[in-house]
């Protein structure tokens, strides 16, 4: 939230504080890293506060009884105890620290979680049994990614896709690429906005949506070193006039920054990826299967198959009627094949109300809120996973 940061806003006298926040939460019990909505802390409470009134007098309004305050934790837990430590103790056996449990952290993390760390890693190929660093694993530690990122991006090499799990990659690190989605206002913002997203939607996914959406903003937008450009440009005589990055990206309901940033994160890995000898313009071009193969390959630890449908017996509970008859009330559940948790597919996503649901599907995240939801939704074929790791998902080959 913009309270808890240290931007200072002019005019600012007011500050609603709701209680609770997003925080990332790591269970070690099932290996899963999901977004939590949880209650602050008193720390934040007070930071939250203090934006109220930066350069004059101002109010903070607190929508949780003064009971509920008292109860709330003095400081946030150091997130150390909280996220998946995959990536620190690749880079602890990166450093040449062989036992990563024996560190001297100043906030020691939870036994269970570096083991589980451990098994993930191992599970990546990135150490062997004997917790030593592997040369695959030597190649994952020099890539500033996730494990399961770097795995992936590792893994396109073998299917000749660099270019486009480099793109995917450096726009799942940016944050909240659509906007206007859901408005509804007499303007019809939130209509128009479905709209202009509706010709980057992939039916497989949202990893292809994500694709589709930037080589769209390359190919469509003019964009120079970081700043837009204010009026179109023609390359030469007949060719097609493009937008300014800015007109680009109003037209479509596309956030700029996010964009901008994706193209800086894709050109940094790019320099990386070529630093280990990976060809960066090696492309699948229109064979997509390759693609979700690819995708499987790399994302195999996050793996979901869809719950059978309730028997029609049942209809009555799982369903209400509509002018057009009974409408289900659950858009379908599925089962991750790595802790067993029941999810939904997000509302966000290009994938939810698809019809049919896809069997399997790849997620980049869980998220936990009135119910388990998951995010970065990608159809596989089940029958796939039995090629990367059998063992992990316990498949027979």
């Amino acid at each position: 939230m913009l309270t808890e940061t240290s931007v200072t806003l002019d005019g600012i006298r007011y500050v609603v504080d709701c209680g609770k926040h997003k925080s990332r939460e790591y269970k070690s019990s099932t290996g899963m890293e999901s977004l939590v909505v949880s209650d602050i802390s008193k720390a934040q409470a007070a930071q939250r506060a203090g934006r109220a009134g930066r350069v004059s007098e101002g109010i903070c309004l607190r929508l949780y009884p003064k009971s509920l305050y008292d109860s709330l934790a003095e400081t946030t837990a150091p997130e150390i105890l909280r996220v998946n430590l995959a990536q620190v103790v690749l880079q602890l056996k990166g450093m040449g620290v062989h036992d990563p449990r024996s560190f001297s952290f100043l906030t020691p993390p939870n036994r269970e979680s570096i083991e589980k760390s451990f098994e993930v890693l191992e599970a990546l190929g990135a150490i062997d049994n004997s917790m030593e660093l592997t040369a695959y694993g030597k190649q994952m530690s020099q890539l500033p990614l996730d494990p399961i990122y770097a795995h992936l991006l590792l893994q396109s090499t073998k299917f000749e896709c660099v270019s486009e799990i480099l793109t995917v990659v450096a726009m799942l690190s940016a944050e909240n690429i659509f906007y206007g989605r859901g408005r509804d206002d007499s303007g019809g913002v939130g209509a128009r906005a479905a709209a202009a997203h509706r010709r980057f939607a992939s039916y497989e996914g949202d990893l292809p949506t994500l694709l589709n959406v930037y080589n769209a903003w390359r190919q469509e937008a003019t964009y120079n070193t970081g700043s837009s450009q204010k009026s179109k440009q023609k390359k030469g005589k007949g060719s097609t006039a493009k937008l300014s990055h800015g007109e680009w990206c109003g037209q479509n309901f596309i956030n700029g920054r996010a964009l901008t940033r994706a193209y800086d994160v894709r050109s940094q890995l790019s320099d990386l990826c070529s630093r280990l000898g990976m060809d960066i313009h090696s492309t699948c071009s229109s064979e997509m299967t390759t693609f979700f193969k690819c995708v499987c390959a790399g994302l195999f630890l996050h793996v979901a198959t869809r719950l059978p449908n309730p028997d029609q017996s049942q209809g009555k509970k799982n369903s209400r009627h509509g002018r057009s008859g009974i409408i289900p009330n659950a858009r379908g559940h599925y089962k991750t094949k790595i802790g067993g948790n029941i999810v939904s597919i997000h509302p966000t996503s290009s994938m939810f109300g698809r019809n049919p649901a896809p069997k399997c599907v790849c997620f980049t995240d869980l998220v936990h809120t009135t119910r388990m939801y998951i995010r970065g939704v990608t159809q596989i074929r089940e029958e796939w996973l039995a090629d990367f790791s059998p063992r992990i998902l316990d498949i027979p080959k």
